[in-house]
């Protein structure tokens, strides 16, 4: 892929940041678990204000490796920067672009598996002339990153694309895809685990609508599934909906998570952290798309 002309890397960051056009300004001193910023309560709140949340739109974003690694992404100039920051002796370092970044730019949205290292992130590919996104993985480590690889069949179709994957510490993988036989545009999928690999995918019917359903982000022990679906009777266009595991292993009846976290606007990329304390969710309905977090335990009171 081509680099980029005009805006250098470093200013674009620097902009984005708030910074002025020479980068002077340091980034801000953050210590302490989650960029040192005071936990929400059962309100939703935009997620560290003038650093991650600002006048540019967000994607994805997640912790690994104990809280102690932070990416996130912003939209500057239609593009996605995927950013990392490392929490060392204390301090969070200052943003820097991941060094894959341009693999990602066209929407590269990610999610940790819940071993708490494994990021799997979309990727445009080009297949017979098509621009096809696919699903691949990558470890992260302590002090840098491991190898990259797609996803195998039958998770990534040669002809049609997937997103947003999630996985359960079993191994099965939720994602989302336009692959043929599906209910809508865009419908849920599951593969599990199987002999090291994946078994069929296998459309989450129960969830899919004639509409869109996409983002689902699986608990790691699978008993419950949030995503978003653009199905007549949300609050906006994209709302973000739960559905818990039953008894007998079906998904229950989904349910719109309301006002506090759904808007007129868009909402979507739902994830909760692997310490289970906090629920992440991006919205547009403040005029940008922000990163916004709340207690994990609101999501409870969408049980029966």
């Amino acid at each position: 892929m081509a680099k980029r002309t005009g805006l250098a890397v470093p200013l674009l960051l620097a902009l984005s940041f708030g910074m002025g056009a020479g980068g002077q300004a340091p980034f801000p001193r953050l210590q302490g678990p989650y960029l040192g910023h005071k936990p929400p309560g059962m309100a939703q709140q935009p997620y560290a204000p003038g650093i991650i949340t600002t006048d540019a739109d967000e994607g994805s974003s997640g912790f690994a490796l104990k809280g102690t690694v932070f990416i996130f992404q912003k939209f500057i100039e239609r593009r996605c920067h995927t950013y990392v920051t490392r929490l060392k002796d204390g301090t969070w370092t200052p943003p820097e672009l991941i060094p894959f970044w341009e693999t990602m730019d066209d929407n590269g949205d990610f999610v940790f598996s819940s071993d708490d290292k494994t990021m799997l992130y979309q990727v445009k590919t080009e297949k017979e002339g098509l621009l096809l996104s696919d699903i691949w993985r990558l470890e992260l480590t302590a002090t840098g990153w491991g190898d990259r690889a797609p996803l195998p069949p039958p998770v990534n179709a040669p002809e049609d694309n997937e997103s947003f994957a999630s996985e359960t510490a079993e191994g099965a993988v939720y994602f989302f895809s336009n692959r043929r036989g599906g209910k809508g545009r865009f419908d849920l999928y599951m593969c599990p685990a199987k002999d090291g690999g994946y078994g069929d995918a296998v459309n989450l019917a129960a969830l899919n609508t004639e509409d869109n359903e996409w983002d689902p982000f699986i608990a790691p022990d699978g008993c419950f599934l949030l995503f978003c679906s653009t199905k007549p009777g949300g609050l906006g266009g994209d709302d973000i909906y739960i559905s818990f595991r039953e008894k007998d292993g079906s998904w229950g009846p989904p349910r719109n998570l309301g006002a506090e976290v759904n808007s007129a606007g868009s909402e979507n990329r739902p994830y909760v952290t692997r310490d289970g304390k906090y629920f992440f969710f991006t919205s547009t309905r403040n005029g940008s798309r922000d990163t916004f977090w709340v207690r994990a335990e609101y999501l409870d009171r969408f049980r029966k």
